[in-house]
């Protein structure tokens, strides 16, 4: 990703505009213009919305990033910076790779999964405290263990799901290690 080791690269991460700088790119998945850049970070600094954010907010952060850090960034082979242009992207083994908190979210529902799951055995535990027919046939013991089966199951196909995605806490320790 970046020949720098790995307490230079940190010092460059240690600042909040650059870590920003370095999300909202990934975010875009695109070259952003400065100008838009500089509006993203003022409205996060500020905490308001891009389209809130004044003018000379918006200058302030456009002069630090121009002056400071995206040069910084640059050097570091983080980004790409079109002088002429005035637009920024991230490098493509960054775009790739990412850093551990750019990691891809996933594209399974997992929280809706889980959600269900937990419906699912209140409707047999209440269908089977109830006495309705069908969940008569039903012990607490099968109970227990059809929601548990499901429920680890749920989890072990997410994991492996994830690890083969590179979601898992991996990212983190290659930039680590």
């Amino acid at each position: 990703m970046t020949t720098l080791s790995k307490d230079e690269l940190f010092r460059i991460l240690s600042n909040s505009r650059r870590r920003q700088i370095l999300y909202f790119l990934h975010r875009a998945g695109e070259p952003l213009s400065l100008k838009e850049l500089a509006a993203m970070v003022a409205a996060r600094e500020n905490e308001t919305a891009v389209e809130d954010v004044t003018d000379e907010e918006r200058q302030r952060v456009y002069i630090s990033l121009y002056q400071t850090h995206l040069p910084k960034l640059e050097t570091a082979e983080l980004i790409d910076y079109d002088e002429e242009e005035r637009t920024v992207e991230l490098v493509a083994s960054v775009a790739k790779q990412g850093f551990f908190w750019m990691q891809p979210e996933s594209r399974y529902p997992w929280n809706r999964y889980y959600a269900i799951l937990g419906v699912l055995g209140w409707v047999l535990i209440l269908g089977f405290w109830a006495g309705i027919p069908g969940f008569a046939l039903l012990s607490w013991s099968l109970i227990a263990v059809l929601v548990s089966t499901v429920l680890l199951l749920m989890v072990l196909v997410q994991y492996l799901l994830e690890e083969r995605a590179g979601m898992t806490s991996g990212a983190f320790e290659t930039l680590v290690e």
